[in-house]
């Protein structure tokens, strides 16, 4: 199948990337300079953490003194190093409702549902002073990723097991870094295989990861990630290095009197294992934020083009439309 991924990808992000402009610019001065802290505003900010971590003395909860310079926190509640919006491998959970203009893998509908359930937990944060938006965090993250097909009595086409465990590590406010290990275990759906005769590859990667994420810029945020696998149970089609990079814009207040915001991302993967060719997804819509829970739910629209999410069908070139709902714990 030949890719359009560069041009639809292309069109597609730019035409997001204005709409969110132009709600951006519609925005009055004094809001366009409050959604970014600055410097003078960490205090503030620390004390706004302090109010959610805090038990009723007012002291901080779940922590423990590491002398006079540092502090542990059991479960921080938040994350140091931001998921990636638009990755559709990052452990979430999300619903979405696929339509497939394009797909190699044989006799799969093109309607499909796509599920996510699982996220990433937050350990243990260790921070200098007071300063509790910077320091390094050790990060638990798990997922189930499932395809369902529509137009076959909804047999499960194929899922993924995705878990790993990170160390995230933020010296600045624009500045975070992580490294971790990720586990990729990928299975052919039992309906699926009885009606197609399918049979698993066994498709299992485990990789190092090391990601760094830069945010200095009003409401945008890059990131680059590279991925060495240690560990593949099947040397014959999978290699061992992984690029990952994506840009992302989020107005989390800019709707409704600050009730919803707006967001738009972009994120390129290439594996080597197929000979560099990126995957392209394209995501834009609007954000609820649950200021009590620390949790932002999307609704929006998703376009992708690349290989299959599912790695089973790795070698397979798959192109959808989708729209749903993501939730980022």
């Amino acid at each position: 199948m030949k890719r359009m991924k560069n041009l639809n990808a292309g069109w597609t992000f730019l035409l997001a990337m204005a709409l969110i402009s132009i709600l951006f610019l519609g925005l009055p001065a004094q809001a366009q300079s409050d959604a970014s802290p600055s410097n003078s505003d960490l205090p503030a900010l620390n004390d706004e953490f302090h109010q959610k971590v805090s038990n009723a003395s007012g002291e901080l909860s779940h922590t423990f003194s590491l002398g006079s310079h540092w502090t542990g926190m059991f479960a921080p509640g938040t994350h140091l190093y931001s998921a990636y919006i638009a990755d559709g491998l990052y452990p979430r959970t999300a619903l979405n409702v696929a339509r497939y203009s394009d797909s190699d893998i044989p006799e799969a509908g093109e309607k499909r549902y796509i599920f996510r359930i699982g996220g990433r937990l937050g350990l243990l944060r260790l921070f200098p002073g007071q300063r509790i938006d910077r320091g390094v965090q050790l990060n638990l993250n798990g997922a189930f990723l499932g395809m369902f097909d529509r137009e076959n009595s909804l047999d499960n086409i194929g899922w993924d097991g995705l878990y790993g465990l990170d160390l995230s590590w933020q010296p600045a406010s624009d500045f975070s870094f992580k490294f971790g290990l990720n586990h990729d275990s990928s299975h052919v759906g039992d309906e699926f295989a009885e009606r197609t005769g399918m049979q698993r590859v066994d498709y299992t990667r485990q990789e190092y990861v090391l990601g760094a994420s830069f945010s200095g810029l009003p409401y945008f945020r890059i990131y680059a990630e590279t991925g060495y696998a240690f560990d593949l149970r099947n040397e014959e089609l999978q290699d061992k290095w992984r690029v990952q990079g994506g840009l992302e814009f989020v107005n989390a207040d800019c709707l409704w009197n600050g009730q919803m915001g707006c967001y738009a991302a972009i994120d390129l993967n290439a594996y080597e294992e197929s000979d560099w060719d990126p995957d392209v997804t394209v995501q834009a819509g609007f954000t609820v934020p649950v200021h009590r829970i620390n949790r932002t739910f999307r609704l929006g629209v998703e376009y992708r083009d690349g290989r299959s999410l599912i790695g089973e069908f790795s070698r397979y070139d798959e192109t959808y439309w989708a729209w749903g709902i993501w939730i980022d714990l």
